[in-house]
């Protein structure tokens, strides 16, 4: 009987694919399931505007920041709280009584540092159905590349779960082009096994950075936010595109910049 053949690059073809860490992404937030995330990398992504705030504040020393799902849990965490603070949020786009508006564009470098509470429609509460993965992340096409590559530098096999926020359990164009853009650096940086929505979610991405995200300034959100007197938010978001350099983790209950000088952007 002759031996089978082995074939040797095949073989080692194969352990690479098998040691791939797989990348997939979930389009809105109701459809987590959260039980299947404890032992994965999870980002969480709101772009306009969740994801975008908590950027801004961390850059602009506010921290630890404090995501909830609604007003009633931050005004209650706010009770608990010692140090200076400050309360964001909105629901269903429209301004709550006693708290800041979360746009981006609002926020002024605070002199001392302060804590945040912010509370939203879906970005706080894709976070918190998120909050027990392995490891948390916050991104918006602000730090996107910035979180592709502490994810890159991660020393475990875990599988990669990008969630987009949505709006209001409907899908959300800019979620999903941010979600592409980690897709994107991931995939510049090494190689990564991608789901069907992750490969969309890429070409998504190339496309409309082609185009400078002008389809973005027509979305469902941008409208929304227009309509409860933001107009500006949306450019000025997108004005920032890979401009804020923070890396949000989601630890013990509250959010923190983990930017490390690995992490640092390109010039």
């Amino acid at each position: 009987m002759l031996a089978k053949h082995f074939d040797y690059n095949q073989s080692k073809k194969l352990k690479e694919l098998i040691a791939m860490r797989k990348v997939h992404v979930i389009t809105q937030k109701e459809a987590v399931a959260e039980e299947k995330l404890t032992a994965c990398t999870a980002i969480v992504i709101d772009v306009f505007l969740a994801t975008s705030t908590i950027a801004f504040l961390l850059e602009n020393n506010f921290e630890p920041i404090y995501a909830v799902k609604d007003s009633e849990c931050a005004i209650e965490l706010s009770k608990k709280q010692s140090e200076p603070h400050i309360l964001l949020g909105e629901k269903k786009g429209e301004s709550l009584p006693g708290f800041g508006y979360p746009d981006p564009g609002l926020i002024r470098q605070s002199d001392e540092k302060k804590g945040a509470i912010i509370c939203s429609t879906n970005g706080t509460i894709a976070i918190e159905k998120a909050s027990k993965s392995k490891t948390l992340f916050i991104s918006s096409l602000v730090n996107g590349h910035l979180i592709a590559e502490q994810i890159h530098l991660q020393q475990d096999n875990s599988s990669i779960v990008l969630i987009c926020s949505g709006n209001d359990n409907r899908f959300s164009m800019e979620d999903f082009i941010g979600a592409g853009q980690i897709v994107e650096h991931l995939m510049i940086k090494g190689d990564y096994d991608l789901s069907d929505s992750s490969k969309l979610a890429r070409e998504a991405y190339r496309h409309a950075e082609k185009r400078s995200f002008v389809d973005l300034y027509e979305c469902e959100t941008a409208h929304l936010l227009k309509k409860f007197n933001f107009p500006d938010a949306v450019e000025f978001v997108l004005r920032h595109h890979e401009q804020v350099d923070v890396v949000p983790i989601f630890i013990e209950g509250k959010i923190i910049n983990d930017y490390q000088v690995t992490a640092t952007k390109e010039m």
